[in-house]
């Protein structure tokens, strides 16, 4: 099998992990704008919460009901804290599948260089061949000629 060949085989298999690397950062990216769409959600509820909040409040309400309400705010805000936290592990792993697509998108790139640079090579001797062996039944004609 020529060597040329072979590097098809080795391209293709590459060409696999590029693609499988594009998926990961295309699913990574998704992940980090949903995370961030969470983040925006708990934020408005929590905006939400304290406008109605100040709305009991100017009408009145019970020390006890003012506590609960304190307490639901700020399991809110730990919600928002957690959440922010997920957007970094989200941004983190975005980096990473971004550095594991450009790796592997320069491999594929490097070994469909030297596939061509081999299939020029074996085309440039299969031609060297071909011109000695035509030079070779001339050479012979003549020699039969005389």
């Amino acid at each position: 099998m020529k060597r040329s060949k072979r590097l098809g085989t080795v391209l293709q298999i590459a060409e696999q992990r590029k693609h499988e690397a594009e998926q990961a950062l295309g699913n990574a990216q998704q992940r980090l704008e949903q995370e961030r769409l969470k983040l925006q959600q708990l934020q408005d509820y929590l905006a939400e919460y304290q406008q109605s909040q100040l709305a009991r409040g100017q009408q009145g309400v019970s020390i006890e009901v003012l506590r609960r309400m304190q307490l639901f705010k700020d399991r809110l805000q730990v919600a928002i804290d957690q959440q922010r936290q997920q957007i970094v592990v989200a941004e983190f792993n975005l980096q990473q599948a971004r550095h594991s697509w450009q790796a592997a998108h320069g491999r594929h790139r490097a070994i469909g260089a030297l596939r061509e640079r081999v299939a020029d090579q074996e085309q440039r001797q299969a031609d060297k061949q071909l011109q000695t062996m035509i030079d070779e039944m001339a050479a012979a004609r003549r020699h039969y000629q005389r």
